[in-house]
């Protein structure tokens, strides 16, 4: 596979050949300049400068080739030590001068002029820079004054100039172009890491997202799941518990008739909550849990509910909570345990009696409000209700819904086994701090 490059701009190309990128393109440099030179000094263009104030000594033919040739061997250097090679270009320049001057030499000394302005450092090229202005006044000077002409004067400058003020700032040039390119490139590459880093960073905002969006989807699962139990494990154990109870003993009518009052209550309750959920849950604004059925002043129905099955449950709450002026999260968390609470000790424990506590922590423990549901053992021969096929009558789920609903609010929820064979549960929810501020919230 192939791709299309740029043809090389003229500045290029000379860069190639003067300045060189590498060992092989300095070889080819000192290689050229010397064939170049050698073709001048062949067609005679030597003596530029005959008469001068340096004489003129005419060597033999092959002494100047032989200059040429250190001179070409200097330019080798020139990248690694570009000072050191343009010091002994100006001697074999000095050499060249006593002879009369040539135009190769003159090539060799331009290029190191070039090379040490490119590769020298800022010290060193401040310097050359003084130094070569110095001498092209210096020696438009002397030509002015040893003519007594304005000509002169110029033509020296102009010639001076050329020799040592151009490569040089050919070089700067081209120097500052480079400069100029590897930071664009410098730029480049940074904005590169930097849409890469974006990348990175809209890929994982992305991931985040959507684990926040499987997790928004898991919890909302699990809260529906939680009220579901709570609407209708409730209602679905009374149901079973009086129809149970009215096919476990011979017919009475009387009887019979009660359990199926019990039964249509309880189904129209659970129809009822159901209807609201379901309400609740095709609505388009978003599912608040605190509208959901259930809250403390409800309590007193629910406890209703389960003395008309018979169990002996026993009410206490000498703070008045019941009464109090919760906040709706609180409430309502309460509400369902004691509901779960209840169904669970007339399903585990039928005929046992039942304690209800609501008491509230001293202030200096946070206010928090404390619900115990105590059962006593069953009485003997009446053990565990089960379904057709021998099975308990519970979904598994109970003691994992009443402790999500403590820990959603900040507080804590304990169910064991007590000593005299019954079960007791206790849950803490604060009702000032925790609860309180989600509560303003919601109503904010």
């Amino acid at each position: 596979m192939t791709t299309d490059r740029p043809a090389p701009t003229l500045l290029g190309r000379l860069v190639r050949v003067w300045g060189g990128d590498d060992r092989r393109g300095d070889v080819a440099t000192a290689l050229t300049l010397f064939a170049l030179g050698w073709l001048l000094l062949e067609v005679g263009l030597v003596d530029l400068f005959r008469g001068g104030p340096l004489g003129a000594v005419v060597p033999e033919p092959w002494w100047r080739v032989a200059l040429l040739a250190v001179g070409c061997a200097l330019t080798l250097v020139k990248r690694s030590r570009p000072m050191l090679a343009l010091a002994g270009g100006v001697a074999v320049t000095l050499v060249d001068l006593a002879w009369g001057g040539s135009l190769a030499i003159l090539l060799v000394l331009w290029d190191l002029l070039f090379a040490a302005s490119m590769w020298s450092g800022p010290t060193a090229r401040r310097w050359l820079w003084g130094t070569a202005v110095a001498l092209t006044v210096a020696g438009a000077v002397a030509a002015g004054e040893a003519t007594r002409d304005a000509r002169a004067f110029v033509t020296t400058g102009l010639n001076l100039s050329a020799i040592l003020l151009v490569p040089m700032w050919w070089a700067d040039n081209v120097r500052q172009k480079s400069e100029l390119a590897a930071v664009e490139r410098s730029r480049a590459d940074e904005a590169r890491r930097t849409a890469e880093l974006e990348r990175r960073r809209a890929t994982d905002l992305e991931r985040i997202a959507e684990l926040d969006r499987h997790e928004a989807v898991r919890a909302e699962r699990a809260a529906m799941a939680r009220d579901l139990h709570d609407v209708i494990a409730s209602h679905l154990s009374t149901i079973a518990i009086h129809s149970g109870a009215a096919l476990s003993t011979p017919p009475d009518a009387a009887r019979d008739r009660g359990a199926l009052e019990q039964v249509r209550t309880s189904a129209v309750e659970s129809l009822t909550e159901m209807r609201s959920m379901i309400e609740l849950l095709r609505a388009d604004a978003p599912r608040d849990p605190l509208a959901a059925p259930g809250r403390l002043d409800r309590l007193d129905d629910l406890l209703a509910a389960a003395r008309a099955d018979g169990t002996v449950v026993t009410f206490e709450d000498p703070d008045g909570i019941a009464r109090a002026d919760l906040p709706a999260a609180v409430g309502h968390a309460l509400y369902r345990i004691a509901q779960e609470a209840l169904t669970n000790a007339r399903k585990h424990a039928p005929g046992a009696a039942v304690t209800v506590r609501l008491a509230r922590e001293p202030r200096p423990r946070g206010g928090a409000v404390v619900l115990g549901v105590r059962n006593a053992a069953p009485p003997a021969g009446r053990g565990e209700l089960v379904d057709a096929a021998g099975l308990p009558l519970s979904a598994g789920t109970g003691m994992l819904t009443m402790r999500e609903r403590a820990e959603a609010l900040g507080g804590t929820f304990e169910a064991a086994a007590t000593d005299d064979g019954g079960w007791a549960v206790r849950a803490r929810v604060p009702a000032v701090a925790e609860a309180g501020r989600e509560n303003r919230g919601t109503r904010g």
